[in-house]
């Protein structure tokens, strides 16, 4: 029986050498549009890198291809091989079988030379698509910047008139196009529903009015209400003007046998319908709801109905954005046809908010100072800060953006108001409405877990509210950082490649040292450093005033970790940031060791002030809340900083010592732990007839007369003996604690004194000099 040769086993068609060819051409074009973006100076523009892309990604689908049937090839003759085993080292191995295993062999090797070309194909093909991305970035970020013809001052009229026969065309073809095609059938061949639009208007109705009703009777009290009820809104709000908007586009513009820019044009309505009910829901859950007190932010019922037309209008000039990018992406039509578009849409964007503005310019919260008990308007007054610098920096933004597109700078223009006030105010709206719902939700299991524990366990409860607390911060830093990603876009993903564009920035940088003297790297570690001082700031809010009172810590302690955590956050980000600007993490150190010993040499007091302030903060020698004696000076301490501690006197002033004195001096603390006792003395010089019974008794009426003076221990009375011609008497008592003591030591003295007057006993004419050598006394007690 002969053996099949290669050629019979496995037949190079007229399909696969086709394909070989194909794929040859293919590289040659990918190598050329390659070479072509290789310098990094190719910029092109929407339309060419769309036809470009398309071309690669048919070059992908041919490689692909390419390598499933050399694959499939390549297997089927290495199975042949294997079948033929190797070649015998004598002559009884007939000829045709040595034929046919030299033919496979040069044919797996040919294919496996096939293949490798149809895998690097692929791997150029997708570097190239990279470069072509890279190369159509470079083009927006230049016709962000660039310059082009005002709107305002009608500049490219001149040119819209030449381009307007070409494009009115275009315009009026795509117009015909539809009018034929909704001619040809009828809005019940498509797939939108009149049906589902009532329904869905209906349910949206009922639901809006019986929600906050529900909320009310099954949702726990406190501000979970308000913030449930916002959430529950927004759900209602969303679905509803999403289902409404889309249906009605398809019962408009769906029918059957559309063209592809008319499909486009209905994939566009479908996310404009997404994006305006987005809008909708945000502006009407969040801001504009109908009773004040469900508001979450501090709007008033006058700015409420002066206002009451912005979201609808807001929506509907998402409608024409989406209609904008439509010609953009659908209708090949001129530049300077797209640039009045767009420059139509952002003045309507401009008007829009504009009214916004002038809507909230009487608000409450832009007063110098925030009102108190205002009904529904819960914010405290960092809430009413927080809300006029958001006003203030939209106001602000409005106003650069307004003035760059009246000097024809339309692209950041619209790029600034898309970023920083539409999508700032509906994405904004959103996370905030997340993350006051996420608090809410915190404070309401914490309120309930203190509750359920109140006579448990408080370790497992201490651990429990962590876990929650710590669970929480998460979900709404995620949600935070969910939302400035989002918002900021290009402006926080490549800012470097944005600036470089926008200031033309050269690549050549002048160095001073490891310092690179470049505009747009200052700019960024400037806007990195501003951020980063933000978050550690609200970090080490959040730790002072969330975290740490769920802990055992003690209120020193809390604040102690709080600086730190801030003051190694403050170090980590010099560091950032001096590494951005190209300095090494070796040279950051040694210009810290440096700074160390000089300023250690310089400023000792201070350097030796931090260190004592550290140790304080962790021997806990003197604690927040301790009443201590410092230099003869006694109060309670309010504050322990890194530089000094602050002691509030009795009189209500502020005494600032020094850390190095609190350590290296002596200092009496007298509430040292949570047993110490307040003690109360006093002593009593009387003339030598008097009765000491019935004094003993008397001082015993006043001490129990005292219900702050403790049983246990009890307190002290003697007759301490003759002191010159008078009778000396003495007592000592106790207090729960130090801080009633002069109170009690007044009321004590006073009962007493009436007490003895009341029985016709006078004091001794001596008693002064019994109480400078009873001050002598406890002076000298104290010091041993």
């Amino acid at each position: 029986m002969p053996v099949a040769t290669q050629s019979q086993v496995v037949p190079v068609g007229p399909a696969d050498r086709e394909l070989l060819m194909q794929l040859q051409q293919a590289q040659d074009r990918v190598r050329l549009l390659q070479f072509r973006l290789e310098d990094g100076k190719e910029k092109l523009r929407p339309e060419a890198m769309r036809l470009q892309d398309s071309r690669l990604a048919e070059v992908l689908d041919l490689s692909a291809h390419a390598v499933q049937q050399l694959e499939r090839r390549s297997q089927f003759l290495q199975a042949r091989l294997q079948e033929l085993g190797e070649e015998a080292e004598d002559d009884a191995e007939p000829d045709a079988v040595r034929i046919e295993r030299a033919q496979l062999q040069r044919a797996v090797a040919t294919l496996q030379a096939e293949l490798k070309v149809a895998r690097l194909v692929q791997v150029e093909a997708e570097q190239t698509r990279q470069l072509l991305r890279d190369a159509g970035q470079r083009h927006e970020d230049e016709q962000l910047w660039k310059r082009s013809p005002s709107l305002l001052f009608l500049e490219g009229v001149p040119q819209l008139r030449q381009a307007w026969p070409s494009d009115s065309q275009k315009l009026s073809d795509y117009v015909q196009q539809w009018r034929q095609t909704l001619a040809r059938s009828s809005w019940k061949q498509g797939e939108g529903s009149l049906w589902l639009v009532l329904a869905a208007l209906l349910v949206g109705a009922v639901l809006l009015r019986i929600l906050p009703t529900l909320i009310t009777r099954h949702a726990p009290g406190g501000r979970l209400r308000r913030s449930g009820l916002a959430m529950a809104n927004f759900m209602v709000w969303m679905g509803m003007a999403w289902i409404v908007g889309k249906e009605i586009m398809l019962l408009l513009l769906d029918r059957p046998g559309l063209s592809e820019p008319q499909l486009k044009l209905v994939a566009y309505t479908q996310l404009a319908a997404f994006m305006g009910a987005l809008v909708l829901a945000a502006m009407k859950a969040v801001i504009f709801q109908p009773r004040s007190s469900w508001r979450l932010l501090p709007l008033s019922d006058r700015g409420q109905r002066r206002l009451r037309c912005f979201p609808w209008l807001f929506m509907l000039t998402t409608y024409v954005e989406f209609l904008a990018d439509m010609f953009r992406t659908t209708l090949p039509m001129s530049e300077i046809f797209l640039l009045s578009v767009d420059g139509v849409d952002t003045v309507l964007y401009l008007v829009l908010f504009v009214y916004g503005l002038w809507g909230l310019r009487a608000e409450r919260f832009l007063s110098a100072q925030p009102p108190t008990g205002g009904k529904g308007q819960g914010l405290s007054e960092r809430g009413y800060y927080w809300s006029r610098l958001a006003y203030y920096g939209a106001a602000g933004i409005y106003t650069l953006a307004l003035l760059l597109f009246l000097g024809g700078w339309q692209g950041l223009a619209d790029d600034l108001i898309s970023h920083f006030l539409t999508m700032m105010l509906v994405f904004g709206s959103i996370g905030y409405l997340l993350m006051v719902l996420l608090q809410d939700i915190c404070d309401s299991l914490l309120a309930r877990l203190r509750e359920r524990n109140r006579e448990a366990d408080e370790s497992q409860a201490r651990v429990q509210s962590q876990v929650i607390v710590v669970v929480f911060g998460l979900a709404r830093v995620s949600v935070l950082a969910l939302t400035i990603w989002i918002i900021s876009s290009d402006w926080l993903s490549a800012p470097k490649q944005m600036l470089e564009s926008g200031l033309d920035v050269s690549r050549e940088v002048l160095r001073l040292s490891a310092v690179q003297w470049r505009l747009d790297l200052w700019l960024i570690a400037l806007g990195v450093m501003l951020l980063g001082v933000f978050v550690i700031q609200v970090l080490r809010n959040w730790l002072r005033h969330r975290f740490m009172p769920n802990t055992s810590l003690e209120p020193g302690l809390q604040n102690a970790i709080a600086s730190t955590v801030s003051y190694v956050g403050y170090f980590v980000l010099l560091v950032v940031c001096l590494s951005m600007l190209g300095v090494p993490i070796e040279s950051v150190t040694w210009i810290f060791t440096a700074l160390t010993v000089g300023v250690g040499f310089g400023l000792r007091g201070i350097v030796q002030n931090f260190a004592s302030g550290l140790v304080l903060m962790l021997e806990r020698s003197v604690k927040v809340g301790d009443w201590v004696e410092v230099d003869g000076s006694e109060g309670t301490v309010r504050e322990i900083r890194m530089r000094a501690t602050y002691v509030e006197k009795f009189d209500r002033s502020m005494l600032t010592v020094p850390n190095a004195d609190m350590v290296g001096r002596q200092v009496r603390n007298l509430t040292y732990t949570p047993a110490s006792l307040g003690a109360v003395e006093a002593r009593l010089l009387l003339p030598l007839d008097v009765d000491a019974d019935l004094v003993m008794e008397l001082l015993q009426q006043a001490v129990r007369a005292q219900p702050e003076i403790l049983e246990d221990p009890p307190a002290q009375l003697f007759c301490d003996g003759i002191q010159g011609d008078g009778l000396a008497f003495g007592m000592r008592c106790f207090l729960a604690s130090m801080h009633p003591l002069r109170r009690v030591r007044s009321n004590l003295m006073l009962d007493l004194l009436r007490r003895l007057r009341a029985h016709g006993i006078s004091l001794h004419p001596a008693q002064r000099w019994l109480v400078q050598e009873g001050g002598r006394d406890a002076e000298e007690s104290a010091r041993s």
